[in-house]
Parts: C-alpha cells; structure tokens; sequence
C-alpha cells in the first residue's frame, strides 16, 4: 500500500513537471514552425537541459526572487483568467503544483500570464485575429498537457487518440492563422503597389510640386512670374 502510494505521488510529481517544462515553450503570436511547441507535438518531450539553459534558468531564478508580491498576484490573475475558460484541467494541475513545487510554480503562472496578456492585447487591437491566436494556444497547451500524460502512461491507446485528435486541431487552427497572415500581406503589397505607381514619373515635377506644397517662397514665386511678365509686356508711353 506505502509502495503503490509513493509511485502515485511520484507519477504526479512527474505530470507536473514535464507540464511547466512543456508551459515554458509557449508563445503567442509566434509563426508556426518557430516554436518548441511543434517540436513536441512532433517529436515528443525533451527534458534534457544544456549547461547554457541552466545557467539562463538560474538568472532568472535570481530576478524571479525580487519580483513583488503584487506583481506576483498579478500573473496569478492572468494565469488563473487564461486557464479557467480555455483550459479548466490545467488550472487544476496548477494548483497541486503551487502546493508540491513553489518555484516551478512560479515559473508556469510567469508565461501563462505572458500568454494571457498577450492575447487580451490581440483582442483589444486586432479582435478578427483573436479566436485563431486563442484556437492555436488551446491546442497547443492541450498537446502539452496529453503528451505529458502519455510520458506516464505510454500504452494508453485512448490517450494517444486524443493526443491525435489535438493535433489535428491544432494544423488546422495553424492553417486558418497561415491564411490570415497571407491575406493581410497581400493587402499590405496591394497597398504598396498603389504607392509606387503613384510615384512612377517625373522625378523633378514630382519635386517642385511637393516643394510647393511645404515651402512658402515656391508658393509664392509662380504669382511673382506672371506679374514680372505682365509689366513686360505692358507698352510704355
């Protein structure tokens, strides 16, 4: 009974860790294909880490530390916001693990709250955007979360199956967000077509009339030509 009870706690500790590992890949308005994100969903997870990271890990350990309370409080917010009505499972996990690993803890509530901040702007500026960033982050967190659970238990055929079935959405959420990307590209060189077209010309004439339209002197000096030339060819008497 002790034995069984301690490889259970052992297993969770496990399915925590491998979850903030997986936490720390995700990233938000990144183009497909530049995440570690896809790496896991390709290839499975890696827990190995290189001296350099480790190193990385410990600076930012060392900042983490002198992060106030209130700011602390603040990412909870976010997080617990993010994960409550995209990802309820999650938020689940996240609370064993404040309890059994503060620091790694500390470290999942860090980039969910990024993530969470970082959607809230998308939808602020760019609401047409915001449900394909949202459907590609669910995805993305589910595949972390599944694959982390296959970690312990690698012959389960159901698992895998949703595993797969998330991987799935996860493509084609990634191809609507491709598509949008490519349309608003092709509206930007629409755009800048119309703009070099209306600079196809004469270089010299397109100077003078912008040099009259912000230098007072020019503006003044066709008025002054066509006086000179009048009193020119008025007759003397």
């Amino acid at each position: 009974m002790i034995f069984a009870a301690v490889i259970t706690i052992a297993n969770r500790f496990l399915l925590l860790t491998l979850v903030v590992c997986l936490l720390a890949s995700t990233a938000v308005a990144q183009k497909p294909g530049k995440t570690k994100a896809k790496a896991v969903a390709q290839n499975g997870v890696s827990l190995e880490t290189k001296p350099a990271e480790k190193k990385a890990s410990k600076k930012k350990e060392a900042a983490e530390d002198s992060v106030s309370e209130s700011e602390k409080s603040r990412r909870e917010d976010w997080a617990y916001a993010l994960v409550r009505k995209h990802h309820p499972e999650l938020a689940s996990l996240l609370r064993s693990l404040k309890r059994l690993k503060p620091r790694q803890y500390e470290s999942a509530i860090r980039e969910l709250s990024r993530v969470s901040e970082k959607l809230h702007q998308i939808e602020q500026r760019q609401p047409e955007r915001y449900e394909l960033e949202l459907a590609v982050w669910k995805s993305k967190s589910r595949i972390q979360l599944l694959t982390a659970q296959l970690q312990m238990s690698p012959d389960d055929e159901e698992l895998r199956d949703r595993l797969r079935q998330v991987i799935s959405q996860q493509i084609v959420s990634q191809r609507q967000l491709l598509e949008f990307e490519k349309d608003r590209v092709s509206q930007r060189i629409e755009f800048l077509n119309a703009q070099l077209e209306r600079m196809d010309g004469d270089v010299a004439t397109m100077v003078e009339q912008r040099l009259r339209a912000i230098d007072p002197a020019v503006k003044r000096a066709p008025r002054s030509r066509n006086a000179t030339s009048a009193s020119q060819n008025t007759p003397k008497e």
